[in-house]
């Protein structure tokens, strides 16, 4: 579903699920969240089975969204990146000093 999408299901549903991913990336994906939010519906932002690296992105949308689901990355079995510090399941955006947040694991 791309934001083209939303006015089209709106009728329909009352929650959109925008995954970077699938959207083609953080610009799509906010043009989804604003699309939906036009429109009255929710929004949850999800992902993949996929490393840190790309859920970072997810994290920085979250306060835009009502429902927020990133927990792709303890699937697998090493991720090769740290993302966004998530202590208790809460997303701490004041811990990225610059860009998304991401570096190399160590």
């Amino acid at each position: 579903m791309t934001a083209a999408d939303v006015p089209q299901a709106a009728g329909a549903v009352d929650v959109v699920v925008v995954k970077l991913m699938k959207c083609g990336g953080i610009r799509p994906a906010l043009r989804q969240i604003l699309a939906a939010k036009a429109h009255g519906l929710e929004v949850m932002i999800g992902c993949m089975t996929e490393s840190a690296a790309s859920i970072a992105g997810g994290c920085h949308l979250a306060p835009l969204a009502e429902y927020v689901d990133l927990d792709g990355s303890l699937l697998l079995a090493e991720d090769p990146y740290k993302g966004v510090p998530m202590p208790d399941g809460r997303i701490d955006l004041g811990a990225v000093a610059a860009g998304t947040g991401v570096a190399p694991a160590e």
